[in-house]
């Protein structure tokens, strides 16, 4: 579809008060969003193989674990501009346990969007980790994961408006 026609059909939903969401969509829980397999590091890791991780997947942050893979902390881009650049003389003399955020909030997977959505906002972060009950991480999510679900969403509902006769 292209933009001009899917400006038309929001702005036709919209004017006929068609839920463009489903009303359910952010007590469905973050499992069920489709979970980034996260890119995990050690505590001794060097920054500047945490930074080249990054780069090398596009991604904004790296889950720490310690030796038994429990979630121990996380290292976002936010975390290496605040606190490494202009601070840390060599990326390859300083190791990730020195400047992730410790214990960060995480979640399991049965959590609603809405839930995980209320954490980062209060929070004032943008990537939460999904662990089992035993700390272990088995996904990330972000902010931008669950706007991307609700769009996805959103733009199945008026598809749909728009095939029906």
């Amino acid at each position: 579809m292209e933009k001009k026609d899917l400006l038309t059909n929001i702005h036709s939903a919209c004017a006929v008060g068609m839920q463009l969401i489903p009303p359910t969509l952010l007590c469905d829980s973050i499992g069920s969003i489709g979970l980034k397999t996260p890119l995990v590091v050690k505590p001794e890791t060097t920054l500047a193989e945490c930074v080249a991780v990054l780069q090398r997947h596009k991604v904004g942050s790296l889950l720490v674990v310690d030796e038994h893979g429990k979630l121990v902390g996380i290292f976002t881009e936010r975390d290496c501009i605040l606190k490494v650049m202009g601070k840390v003389p060599s990326l390859q003399d300083a190791v990730v346990g020195d400047f992730m955020t410790a214990h960060p909030a995480s979640e399991r997977p049965e959590a609603s969007i809405a839930f995980a959505l209320n954490l980062m906002s209060h929070g004032g972060f943008r990537h939460v980790p999904i662990v089992d009950q035993d700390g272990m991480p088995i996904g990330i999510v972000s902010v931008k994961d669950i706007v991307d679900h609700i769009v996805r969403k959103m733009l199945e509902a008026i598809y749909e408006a728009v095939d029906q006769p």
